[in-house]
């Protein structure tokens, strides 16, 4: 592991436990350096070296004995011996394909493992998001709650100088029960949130997590546009292109098994015979050379040949399929958060002035120009307006989570 990366994750983890900000990407760096898949790949390249150099190696040479006795039924004291060396010749053109054929494996993993980070940044977003917007509907909830608490101190005041009855106070007490459970409820929701991304980025359950982003920036953040090239931006496509490559490969590595290959040897023998003119037994010691060819026109692996052939037809199919499907899929995401834009602008819009309206009554309240009734419907309201544009925001907030993790956006690594 790079020095650089070492020194990121440790200054991940310090910011992470002195309760700092934590930004998406770092959240997104902190998760690929803590994801066992992601380590696991990043040692995939190593096996395809190691393929690639198994591939490279010729066969070691092979030693034969050879004897011959009398059979122990006959008088004969004739023996022979022999020792010699084989050595198989596969041809250049096959070792060079094998060795390619390897060598795409190592390409794949590392596709393998660009992939693997696209979908741990896209889990990431996405609880990233949803903590954000669980934030906001938190501390909505506590200023709310804090509005209403001042206003009931206020009017308990008023009630004992004699200046309001006791039903205005009751109306109010069930407004601030309300705000109350909705704030309990919405911390909730936020510790839940937290403890899936601190679940996520494999965190310490007791690790205080503070993000650092707000609503507001998540908001603004502008789409993702539609990739030039989607081999660089989905590896799943280029995984698909490799698949045709590798097929290819497997087509000419057949088709180069298919060629005949040699066997050669050499070794010296011993033979203890009888000498025809003088009838002695006498060592005759001699060189041999032996050679094996295969037989000529014969392809001994026509169905292997005929089923790459039909595994790179079918890699065609998919790779094409796959483009199409990929194309739609990131326009489709980016379509969808586009059209949530003005849905959750207009919220905003009709969100912004309607703070002035709750407090406007209140002061006409305090005159006693209104009622406390009315003024809990205003508050109300005001609280249906606010979930409506969390609602939007939420939905948003995923929608275009989508469309960067389909999109193929992902931090730099370093």
């Amino acid at each position: 592991m790079p020095f650089r990366f070492l020194c990121f994750l440790f200054g991940a983890g310090s910011a992470v436990a002195q309760s700092a900000p934590l930004a998406l990407d770092d959240a997104i760096r902190l998760a690929w350096a803590r994801d066992p898949a992601v380590a696991a790949l990043a040692l995939a390249p190593e096996l395809a070296k190691a393929r690639e150099t198994q591939a490279g190696i010729r066969p070691n040479p092979e030693l034969e004995f050879t004897a011959a006795t009398p059979s122990p039924f006959q008088n004969e004291s004739e023996w022979a011996v022999g020792l010699g060396v084989n050595q198989h010749l596969p041809r250049r053109e096959r070792i060079v394909q094998a060795r390619a054929l390897a060598r795409l494996g190592g390409e794949s993993a590392a596709l393998h493992l660009r992939e693997q980070r696209r979908r741990v940044a896209g889990e990431v977003r996405r609880f990233y998001f949803e903590a954000a917007v669980q934030q906001e509907r938190r501390d909505i909830a506590r200023r709310t709650l804090e509005t209403q608490r001042e206003l009931a101190a206020s009017l308990e005041r008023r009630r004992a100088a004699g200046e309001i009855a006791a039903a205005d106070i009751d109306v109010l007490a069930v407004e601030v029960a309300r705000a109350e459970q909705t704030l309990a409820f919405a911390e909730a929701e936020l510790a839940a949130s937290l403890q899936r991304l601190r679940g996520r980025l494999r965190l310490p359950a007791a690790t205080p997590l503070v993000l650092g982003v707000d609503l507001g920036m998540l908001l603004s953040r502008p789409l993702p546009a539609e990739p030039a090239a989607l081999e660089t931006a989905r590896p799943t496509l280029a995984l698909a292109a490799l698949s045709v490559r590798q097929a290819e490969a497997a087509v000419a590595l057949a088709r180069a098994e298919s060629r005949p290959e040699w066997t050669v040897g050499g070794g010296l023998e011993f033979e203890r015979r009888t000498n025809d003119f003088s009838g002695r037994l006498e060592n005759d010691p001699r060189l041999s050379v032996r050679a094996s060819v295969p037989w000529p026109r014969r392809v001994a692996n026509r169905g292997d040949i005929l089923e790459k052939q039909a595994a790179l037809r079918i890699a065609e199919a998919e790779l094409a399929a796959s483009h199409d499907e990929l194309a739609a899929e990131i326009a489709s995401s980016i379509a969808a958060a586009r059209a949530l834009q003005p849905v959750l602008a207009a919220q905003r819009v009709s969100l912004a002035p309607g703070s002035a309206v709750p407090e406007a009554l209140r002061v006409a309240y305090e005159r006693g120009e209104v009622s406390a009734l009315q003024l809990a419907q205003a508050r109300q309201q005001r609280f249906a307006m606010e979930t409506d544009f969390l609602a939007a925001a939420a939905r948003y907030a995923e929608a275009l989570a989508e469309a960067e993790t389909a999109a193929g956006l992902v931090p730099p690594q370093s």
